[in-house]
């Protein structure tokens, strides 16, 4: 009941302006981010950081708000940058990171990490394994169910429209061999993902309570 609660409190934050400005602000970095902000480091692998923008919403306003905002960038950077057809099963992709990021993220309280000596560094870490690890797990869940499960069946879905015809061998072989692909890339990406959200959510929640934290009448 807990979980779905949260989907409930999260579309409650549509109710409020600062959670539409603030979210509109975020769709617009992440579009910035992912249209900009590529970093090729080989022929199959480019490192972008839109991810950030997604999971901060999701750590802000939860999984409803940032299941709606993956639609939108999605839409939005389809026609700022069409690249192929559009294609809806991509779209659900992209809000079922966002909802993930929700699901796990939804008011959490990143920590600051010190970074004065590699003791004081390794300290930190195990002083704020928990909310280190909520991190990991939503990262590693983005991971595993949309970039290794929905998204290869997506892309071997739409190739089997493209042909017009169907064969399972042709199918599963595909399949499988996108799912190895992207096994490769992830194992690569996760690890560097989860180091970039370790140092910016903390910087972001701070900012935000800063910006927004309740005024204290003088009287």
């Amino acid at each position: 009941m807990t979980f779905f609660a949260n989907f409930k409190k999260s579309a409650l934050e549509l109710k409020n302006l600062r959670c539409l400005c603030v979210t509109a602000i975020l769709i617009a970095l992440d579009l910035v981010l992912k249209t900009f902000v590529n970093v090729q480091i080989t022929e199959e692998l480019k490192l972008n950081f839109a991810f950030v923008a997604v999971a901060a919403i999701g750590m802000l306003y939860g999984p409803t708000v940032a299941g709606l905002a993956c639609l939108i960038t999605d839409i939005l950077g389809y026609l700022l940058k069409p690249t192929g057809s559009f294609s809806p099963l991509f779209t659900i992709i992209e809000m079922t990171g966002g909802v993930i990021y929700g699901c796990i993220l939804y008011r959490f309280s990143p920590v600051r990490l010190e970074f004065g000596s590699g003791k004081e560094f390794g300290k930190s870490l195990a002083d704020n394994w928990q909310p280190i690890l909520r991190i990991v797990l939503a990262k590693v869940a983005v991971a595993v169910v949309c970039n290794l499960i929905m998204t290869p069946f997506a892309i071997t879905i739409q190739k089997v429209f493209e042909a017009g015809t169907y064969n399972a061998d042709v199918f599963w072989v595909g399949l499988l061999t996108r799912i190895n692909t992207r096994l490769i890339k992830n194992a690569i990406e996760v690890p560097v993902h989860i180091a970039i959200l370790m140092f910016a959510l903390f910087p972001i929640k701070m900012a935000y309570n800063r910006v927004f934290k309740p005024r204290v009448s003088a009287t």
